[in-house]
């Protein structure tokens, strides 16, 4: 009897290196990971902001009547010297012939020279004056001028052309804006 019997290996079947079967496969990591970015991707295109829809301009049944220069009257107009620099003031009454409260009023005036040539032309909003005093002045949209109503107003030119013949310059309202009482 031997004590140490030596029995032959097993030995492994030989296949071919073309015939071996692929190692198990892995996880689709790289496909769940595009398929993660797309969603992602679309849930951010859907809640992002859209542009507005866009509108229909509204017809001239629902355009209000928008105030022209010939719904208010400038009376009683005088300049006056600034006590500061070469500016002055046009003063005067403005009021109101419309309906509607008026916010705003542009002047234009037109500067002429000793022979009559139009040396410049500069556009102006008006203030309203505050109260009695006629040194106060504040912005027609804070205290709007109603319908039949008056109130001393005044423009405000810092400086005037060089050779300006000192005369009153030609006033004419170029934009007057309102809102319905």
């Amino acid at each position: 009897m031997a004590t140490n019997p030596q029995y032959p290996e097993p030995q492994k079947p030989h296949i071919h290196p073309r015939l071996q079967t692929p190692p198990k496969k892995q996880f689709p990591w790289p496909l769940i990971a595009i398929v993660i970015a797309a969603a992602i991707l679309a849930a951010l295109i859907w809640w992002l902001p859209q542009a507005p829809k866009k509108q229909l301009p509204p017809n001239a049944a629902a355009v209000p009547v928008q105030p022209t220069g010939n719904q208010i009257q400038l009376t009683n107009v005088k300049m006056t010297p600034s006590p500061v620099g070469s500016a002055f003031y046009v003063q005067g009454m403005l009021f109101n012939n419309g309906n509607s409260d008026i916010t705003g009023v542009q002047l234009q005036a037109a500067f002429h020279g000793i022979n009559g040539q139009v040396l410049q032309t500069q556009t102006r909003p008006m203030q309203g004056m505050v109260g009695n005093s006629a040194t106060e002045a504040q912005d027609l949209t804070q205290a709007p001028i109603k319908p039949n109503e008056s109130r001393a107003v005044r423009v405000y030119f810092e400086h005037y052309p060089a050779g300006w013949n000192k005369q009153m310059p030609d006033l004419k309202v170029t934009t007057v804006t309102a809102h319905a009482p």
